[in-house]
């Protein structure tokens, strides 16, 4: 059993360090698990953005009309309500088991006995790795550890994708800014970047009109309209605080008592967010707000992924207003030299 598992385990870290392709390195995640253990199956799912939903990210050994069960809501599944609290749960028998929401399905899937790991990636929560058995049986102590190591795995090929993706987004941007002058294009983008890489419900960016003073709407992804218009900024002492050019983060919005507006928050799904300053130079022209459906905790990583793509933004500001002081010196030299000479309606006065 211990050969079997290093084998695997070794051959599960060369598919991870060998692809970029996320799906592949999943898929060999979920078979290896199931082989090792001698299971009938294996699956993975992952928290959606609202994080009350468990979506299939890939699966071993399970027929096609299981898996289009499709998504599975928390709040209606105790026993994934249970791992997601970061706990290590078997059922030894799915047909005499309450917190199954679906035994009838497992039971014509030939499934008896499952294990449920919960993934995680530097303490945060992703989802969860399942075993499934076609017999009953008692997943020891030894089999518990293994599965563990491999939901690590599936954390590390998560967290490697991630940041590919980061990448490849970061590279994307570079090419709008240096090909287009189309402002709202960049800043559209640049929320959609920020929403795909934090898995955030929302986003918001702002921008400090000159003549009023005051935040105004830039961009947004996400968010509904009766959300923004019902947090206004005149009475946000953490966009205040932003605006002073410093780094905001609210981990837990319904516990924190400075929070002015904790009902909409609800209401919209929030649970965090976090406020960066758009600078230029030493002067704040606007932030980036990003808003989760799970509670964050600060990563430098995210950081300063989230400072790249604020600097983006000042980048295409910059361009764009560069552009308009050329467009308008150009026009205002070209009336110029329709003042100065009639090209050809009467003979130059020499």
């Amino acid at each position: 059993m211990k050969k079997k598992f290093l084998s695997t385990l070794c051959s599960t870290c060369e598919n991870v360090a060998a692809t970029l392709d996320y799906h592949d390195a999943l898929n060999s995640l979920v078979k290896n698990s199931a082989e090792c253990l001698d299971a009938k199956a294996c699956s993975l799912r992952l928290l959606d953005k609202t994080g009350k939903t468990l979506e299939i990210a890939a699966t071993y050994g399970l027929s096609q009309a299981y898996i289009e069960k499709g998504p599975i809501e928390v709040i209606k599944s105790p026993l994934d309500k249970e791992v997601l609290e970061d706990r290590v749960v078997q059922v030894r028998d799915v047909t005499n088991d309450s917190r199954i929401p679906y035994p009838e399905e497992m039971k014509k899937e030939g499934i008896r006995s499952i294990l449920s790991i919960p993934l995680t990636f530097q303490d945060r929560l992703l989802g969860l790795l399942r075993i499934y058995s076609q017999s009953e049986r008692v997943f020891s102590e030894d089999d518990i550890i293994i599965i563990r190591t491999f939901a690590s795995q599936g954390g590390a090929v998560i967290n490697n994708a991630k940041r590919y993706a980061r990448l490849k987004s970061i590279n994307e941007l570079g090419k709008i800014i240096t090909s287009q002058l189309d402002i709202q294009k960049v800043l559209n983008t640049i929320c959609q970047s920020a929403a795909d890489a934090m898995n955030a419900k929302g986003i918001s960016l702002q921008l400090v009109n000159n003549d009023t003073g005051k935040l105004e709407d830039a961009a947004s992804f996400g968010l509904s309209e009766d959300f923004k218009q019902k947090t206004t900024v005149e009475n946000d002492e953490f966009i205040k605080e932003c605006l002073k050019g410093n780094d905001v983060i609210i981990e837990k919005a319904k516990e924190d008592q400075r929070v002015p507006y904790p009902a909409e928050l609800e209401k919209e799904g929030i649970q965090s967010s976090i406020c960066l300053p758009l600078k230029l130079k030493n002067r704040v022209i606007g932030t980036l707000r990003i808003f989760t459906a799970y509670s964050y905790k600060s990563e430098k990583e995210d950081l300063e992924f989230l400072a790249i793509l604020c600097d983006f933004g000042i980048v295409a500001i910059e361009n764009a207003r560069l552009y308009t002081h050329v467009k308008r010196d150009y026009e205002d030299l070209q009336k110029d030299v329709w003042k100065w000479y009639d090209w050809g309606e009467r003979q130059p006065q020499i």
